[in-house]
């Protein structure tokens, strides 16, 4: 088990957030659930996140311990088309372990820069692809016990779902997952991800970000709405909004919560005088 003594910031890919009780980093599922059944029997508050993407944490103090399942030893295993991934392993590896046996189903989602866990936790899409459409079960630890849910029994939306409940004492914690997934090509499969690498590199920011802010409003593209409005390459301090893609805003250096709270507030109010339309969050803000 690592305990870190750092703000949240360093486990966070747009680097930014203050400190809070304490961050677990367990190195392998036992230990999680180890964890996890320590703290729900002292009472605790905890949080638990994988790669720390999507996720934006106030610079303030927060009251409860944060556990990442980032160091957490990642297992893969296969069984017919059937492919059964940990939380704490990223979409690109499975995209890799996939391709390996000539299945697709994850070349669409590889390049979203997060872990199973969150995936499913946020309802991950991308290019028409959502992780939802080739999951069959997921095996999570809520309130002390390991169990399986199909499907069917997860409540999801775009871009979300009953795992993002925000339940600091008895949260579900998403462990693994199984697929099925298609027989293909590897050639298919690797031009697919390809073809979107490429796409992505010509209209997307970089630099240290969580990904798109602001989910898509009433079928149109939230980063055309604040391109339209004129907001592209505004900067506040040392965020600012990134000059490819709207929807992405960026930590330029030592951006504090404020400089991206600013920019936010900023988008929402000047889509809705100019679209009237309400922009919802698509990142989990945590003041």
């Amino acid at each position: 088990m690592i305990i870190l003594d750092e703000p949240l910031a360093s486990i966070t890919s747009v680097g930014i957030g203050g400190k809070c009780n304490k961050i677990y980093m367990p190195e392998s599922e036992e230990e999680l659930v180890s964890l996890l059944s320590s703290l729900e029997a002292n009472g605790e508050e905890f949080k638990v996140i994988g790669n720390g993407t999507n996720l934006l944490f106030s610079d303030n103090f927060h009251p409860f311990s944060v556990i990442s399942t980032r160091k957490i030893a990642k297992k893969m295993s296969k069984r017919g088309n059937f492919v059964t991934f940990s939380a704490s392993a990223s979409l690109f590896e499975c995209y890799n372990f996939a391709l390996k046996h000539s299945l697709s189903g994850f070349e669409k989602l590889a390049h979203i820069p997060g872990n199973i866990g969150g995936a499913i936790a946020t309802g991950a899409s991308c290019y028409g692809a959502s992780i939802f459409d080739k999951l069959e079960k997921v095996t999570v630890y809520h309130n002390g016990k390991v169990k399986s849910l199909s499907k069917n029994n997860i409540e999801k939306g775009y871009h979300s779902s009953f795992f993002l409940q925000n339940d600091l004492k008895h949260p579900y914690v998403i462990l693994s997952a199984k697929f099925l997934l298609d027989n293909c090509f590897q050639c298919k499969i690797s031009q697919a991800y390809f073809d979107i690498a490429s796409k992505r590199s010509l209209s997307q920011g970089q630099g240290k970000s969580y990904g798109c802010t602001f989910k898509n409003a009433n079928g149109q593209s939230a980063g055309m709405l604040i391109d339209k409005c004129g907001l592209k390459g505004l900067k506040h301090g040392n965020a600012q909004i990134s000059e490819k893609h709207g929807n992405f805003i960026i930590n330029n250096g030592n951006a504090t919560f404020d400089d991206f709270e600013f920019l936010i507030e900023k988008i929402q109010k000047s889509v809705k005088d100019n679209f009237n339309l309400d922009l919802v969050f698509d990142v989990e803000i945590v003041k």
